[in-house]
C-alpha cells in the first residue's frame, strides 16, 4: 500500500513498512491529513492528530524515512541532517519509522515553514 505526501505541488509516494504495524494503521486511520509544515535542517515534520506509543523507534535514522516522532505528535520526511546529526542523521528524540519515501528527495528542500502538506491514499 501507498499514500502520497503532497507539498508546494510536488507529490512523492510513500511506500509503507511492516516495521510498525500499529503506526501505520494509525497513519492510514487517519487519512487525509492535512497540516503545515517545519523544517529543521533538512527535516520536514507536521502536527497530526495521532497518538501512538513507541513502536520498534529509532534515534538514528535514513534518507527517505518517514516516521510518527512520538514527543510531537508529528510526521518527519528525513531527506538529509538534522541541525543534532554527526556523521548519522538523528532526529530530535525516538521516532516510529514506518515508510519510504520514492522520487527525487532534492525537491524536498524547496518545502519551507508554513506550506501546506498532505498524506492521502
Amino acid at each position: 500500500m501507498k499514500i502520497k505526501f503532497k507539498a508546494k505541488g510536488y507529490e512523492w509516494d510513500v511506500e509503507l513498512l511492516n516495521v510498525a504495524p500499529k503506526t501505520v494503521e494509525a497513519v492510514i486511520n487517519a487519512l487525509p491529513i492535512k497540516s503545515i509544515a517545519n523544517r529543521w535542517g533538512d527535516e520536514i515534520y507536521f502536527e497530526t492528530g495521532i497518538v501512538v506509543g513507541e513502536e520498534n523507534s529509532k534515534e538514528v535514522v535514513e534518507v527517505g524515512d518517514v516516521a510518527y516522532w512520538i514527543a510531537g505528535k508529528a510526521i518527519c520526511i528525513f531527506f538529509g541532517k538534522t541541525p543534532i546529526s554527526d556523521d548519522e542523521i538523528k532526529p530530535a528524540s525516538a521516532v516510529n519509522v514506518f515508510g519510504k519515501i520514492r522520487g527525487d528527495l532534492n525537491k524536498l528542500k524547496e518545502v519551507e515553514d508554513g506550506d501546506e502538506v498532505w498524506l492521502i491514499r
